[in-house]
């Protein structure tokens, strides 16, 4: 397979940063084995950002340069792939898999569609109204994505008739499955990848648990905004070319009754979703954590008779490829933490901006816009966290601010906002595959966005988290 030149100065500029740091004699402030962990944390951003192979691969190396090079044992090295955060993400699988195949999931979409009309911008803000409500049911923005969007290119292509030509309507309704689906990930602890990566490392490194109500209360409510916010600037954006879609409450009712009565597999999936989302809120109060309710509901799901899922499902739906690139993150920020690199790291960032003159408060509001604007170099919000939240951490703890403050505050502007380019994560991509977006449709969209989240979450630094007693 031939190499594009962006992967190939991928692997130089990681071969070439390992090396020199390596045979760097010694670094002021930083241990043998920091160095070393330094070194690796170098060579795998440069891998992530330029994409200079498979995101998955890079995560599962970490473990063996980290014992290669003596940053930690074996054990330590693999610590990520028996993370909370790991074994969430495999009861997340099972739920979507059984929200698929149940066809809950477009059940759902059309009565919503019912609900509030047919009208070219009721379509849209149905859609939107979907993405918030999946955000609870389904723990995976790709799959979400992945299910609403044949529905969507139905609807497209009932909305543009004989005409096939590219359409604002097509823009508009693609642009909302994917941006909504990401602005509201957010705020919903289950919603997201990063959002449990950020609960298992806070956990490491401090000890403390943030239980699925907590981060609701945090990120809720501002990312309810920006959704809000997001699909406003896209009505104005791409204003759809006629006001409501020929013979759509008709095409919606007909696609019900496709579905053909409720079945008892979506009975089944919808009773263990609700009793899903009622322990995950109940969390704390019974002392049962989200990754013990997911997969004991996922489990649930797969029993003879009383579930819906074989294991054959299973295994189409469980991903390895993000159960490494989770596990990889977490056991490579793990060993940042431990050999004081990334302590490290903070220091000489606060030192050579001469960020220690700034208040906690203008410190938050700094990192939102520096991780918002980001994004412009990364692909996929799991490999963005496994860079940021280990020199996120240490900013903290050299600024003397709560490193679970900065941590949560990062996950919420990786997870909700990867809105800049279309190869920023997989809906996007998904989306813009659909030919209906283009490269320019992202990048007009989502600098707009990206200024209201910064406005949004800055308010957020200055009044409602010091409400909440986040600040």
């Amino acid at each position: 397979m031939r190499m594009k030149k962006r992967q190939i100065a991928g692997f130089i500029l990681a071969m070439m940063s390992l090396i020199l740091i390596m045979v760097f004699p010694e670094i002021e402030g930083l241990s043998e084995e920091g160095k070393r962990c330094l070194a690796v944390f170098v060579a795998v951003f440069f891998l992530y950002a330029f994409e200079a192979m498979n995101a998955a691969i890079v995560s599962l190396a970490i473990v063996p340069l980290l014992v290669f090079f003596k940053v930690t044992p074996i054990k330590e090295a693999l610590a990520g792939f028996s993370s909370t955060s790991t074994y969430l993400i495999v009861g997340a699988f099972l739920l979507t898999g059984a929200m698929v195949k149940s066809r809950a999931g477009d059940r759902i979409t059309y009565y919503i569609l019912l609900l509030v009309g047919t009208k070219s911008r009721n379509i849209s803000f149905g859609i939107m109204c979907v993405n918030i409500l999946l955000a609870f049911m389904i723990p995976s923005s790709t799959a979400r994505t992945a299910m609403m969007l044949p529905i969507c290119l139905k609807i497209i292509e009932q909305y543009q008739g004989e005409g096939k030509d590219k359409t604002r309507f097509g823009a508009n309704l693609m642009m909302t499955l994917c941006c909504t689906n990401s602005t509201i990930s957010s705020g919903i602890l289950t919603s997201t990848i990063t959002n449990p990566m950020a609960v298992e490392y806070i956990q490491t490194i401090t000890g403390q648990t943030i239980t699925y109500r907590t981060w609701l209360v945090w990120g809720g409510p501002p990312a309810l905004v920006c959704t809000l916010i997001a699909w406003l600037m896209i009505q104005v954006m791409f204003s759809p070319e006629k006001p409501c879609m020929e013979n759509g409450k008709f095409y919606v009712q007909q696609k019900l009754q496709e579905l053909g009565r409720v079945s008892i597999e979506e009975v089944k999936v919808m009773v263990v979703l609700g009793a899903a989302i009622l322990l995950w809120f109940l969390g704390d109060m019974i002392n049962l954590d989200s990754t013990t309710v997911c997969l004991m509901c996922g489990c649930l799901l797969c029993i003879p008779k009383l579930g819906v899922l074989s294991w054959k499902d299973c295994t189409k739906n469980i991903s390895l490829s993000v159960m490494f690139v989770v596990s990889g993150g977490i056991s490579l920020g793990t060993a940042m933490s431990t050999t004081g690199t990334a302590t490290w790291l903070a220091e000489s960032i606060f030192r050579i901006f001469g960020l220690e003159r700034l208040s906690a408060q203008m410190l938050l509001l700094a990192m939102i816009v520096i991780i918002q604007f980001m994004h412009v170099f990364f692909s996929g919000t799991a490999t963005m966290a496994n860079v940021f939240f280990p020199v996120v951490a240490g900013i903290a703890g050299v600024a003397g601010i709560s490193p679970v403050v900065m941590v949560v505050v990062a996950a919420f502007m990786i997870g909700g906002y990867p809105v800049l380019m279309f190869f920023n994560t997989t809906p996007n991509i998904l989306c813009y595959d659909t030919g209906h977006l283009t490269t320019g449709d992202f990048i007009k969209f989502g600098l707009v966005l990206s200024v209201a989240a910064c406005v949004v979450y800055g308010i957020c630094v200055e009044w409602y988290w010091s409400m909440t007693g986040m600040l």
